[in-house]
């Protein structure tokens, strides 16, 4: 091989040995999910829930909308839309709009923790609503993952009830759509799905907002610089956060992808910390890393399940559509694989 021609291998060689992208989608995603608590905080200081949850989505969605669509995918038929709100509804809605509600009273990082509610009880629905029965390992993973949650919640945790019960709700909501959002016809396009659910549940949110008296009493030039940081941080990372798991969706294994999952908390937490001086017990971080075990046990459990990923989560989670492998038949002709998971 001649010198010139050996930098141009080298250069074809590379791509395939070890992509950039990869590594740069993964902190993206990390970056983008873990900081929602903290930015969600920032904004609250002058901005009221609804009203900012509903602009995140709403602007977020728009952008992904008319991104994907410019990019060459295709048209959302009237199917893809009535799915998109229905889904938009429990997860951004019900699921950030009730969880941001709760925020209010209760610390950021203790309300990024309090996530990982979301694949423990999106486990419980899928094999109460769908029989998918959860795999050993993942439920050891709710076991320890609802421990680490009773250690963090205990009686004289000093927090704040209504708030904490407005978090779970929310959680619970947002596990639903998950749960749903690979049966509810959503488009394969995976920025097209996140567009088109953040533009309706935003729209919903603008709506309740408008008739709380949100927007027209709410004194424009009185919002902090706090808040606007916050709410355009919270844009920003809604915008790149669903980009960079669409691209890890298609390039890594899902057990890499989801990560995420349970990097969450500890961002999170850290960053409530750092940014808001919230205390960190030893309870709390203990609390922690007994959920982080719990989740991964639940994530990679479920990821080593699917065969095929066709769909990536939007929406921060859930929707992956895949293939269910059946044993062979008594006749030793193994079936044609059925069945869509979540």
């Amino acid at each position: 091989m001649s010198g010139a021609s050996f930098p141009a291998s080298l250069a074809r060689l590379l791509p395939r040995a070890m992509d950039w992208r990869i590594p740069l989608a993964l902190a993206a995603t990390y970056a983008s999910f873990g900081s929602g608590p903290a930015g969600a905080r920032a904004a609250l200081d002058t901005l009221p829930p609804l009203l900012l949850v509903g602009i995140r989505g709403f602007v977020a969605g728009a952008v992904l909308f008319l991104w994907s669509r410019a990019s060459g995918a295709p048209r959302a038929t009237r199917r893809h839309w009535l799915a998109a709100l229905g889904i938009g509804l429990l997860i951004l809605a019900f699921g950030a709009g009730g969880g941001t509600f709760g925020q209010k009273t209760v610390p950021s990082g203790i309300a990024g923790v309090m996530s990982a509610l979301l694949p423990i009880v999106a486990a419980c629905l899928g094999y109460l609503l769908f029989r998918e029965r959860p795999a050993r390992r993942a439920l050891i993973g709710l076991v320890i993952g609802v421990a680490g949650l009773g250690l963090l919640l205990r009686p004289g945790a000093d927090l704040d009830l209504f708030g904490v019960s407005l978090l779970v709700a929310s959680q619970c909501a947002w596990a639903l759509g998950a749960v749903l959002a690979p049966r509810a016809g959503l488009p394969d396009d995976p920025r097209l799905a996140a567009g088109m659910e953040l533009l309706c549940g935003g729209a919903v949110l603008l709506a309740a907002a408008g008739l709380m008296g949100d927007v027209t009493g709410l004194d424009w030039h009185a919002v902090s610089t706090q808040s606007w940081l916050g709410l355009g941080w919270l844009i920003l990372t809604a915008v790149v956060g669903f980009t960079a798991f669409g691209f890890l969706a298609a390039n890594v294994t899902p057990s890499v992808a989801t990560t995420f999952s349970y990097v969450n908390p500890v961002v999170a937490l850290g960053l409530g910390w750092l940014l808001f001086a919230e205390p960190l017990t030893w309870q709390a971080m203990l609390a922690t890393a007994i959920v982080v075990v719990g989740v991964c046990l639940i994530v990679s459990s479920k990821s080593e399940t699917q065969t095929t990923t066709r769909h990536p989560m939007t929406s921060g989670h859930g929707h992956r559509r895949f293939i269910v492998s059946t044993p062979p038949s008594a006749e030793g002709q193994a079936p044609a694989p059925t069945g869509r998971g979540g």
